[in-house]
């Protein structure tokens, strides 16, 4: 998948490591095979949003509270 294509982190618009290529290609694989979305933005937005989730469940963030929170 990402890692085959000699372009890709060119198309991309960022260098990525061979290494880092070869995790992009077999969470592609895994996500392909799950029904959800390959593509790089995809998999760096989920990245980010589990990055971000354990930061916060460490406690090194803070969640910002939404207007809809109820909780008092």
């Amino acid at each position: 998948m990402a890692s085959e294509h000699p372009d890709a982190a060119k198309q991309y618009g960022i260098r990525l490591t061979d290494e880092v290529m070869e995790m992009v290609s077999e969470i592609q694989q895994f996500r392909q095979r799950s029904n959800q979305p390959t593509t790089l933005a995809a998999i760096v937005e989920t990245a980010i949003q589990c990055h971000y989730n354990r930061l916060v469940q460490e406690g090194a963030l803070k969640k910002p509270e939404t207007s809809n929170d109820t909780t008092d």
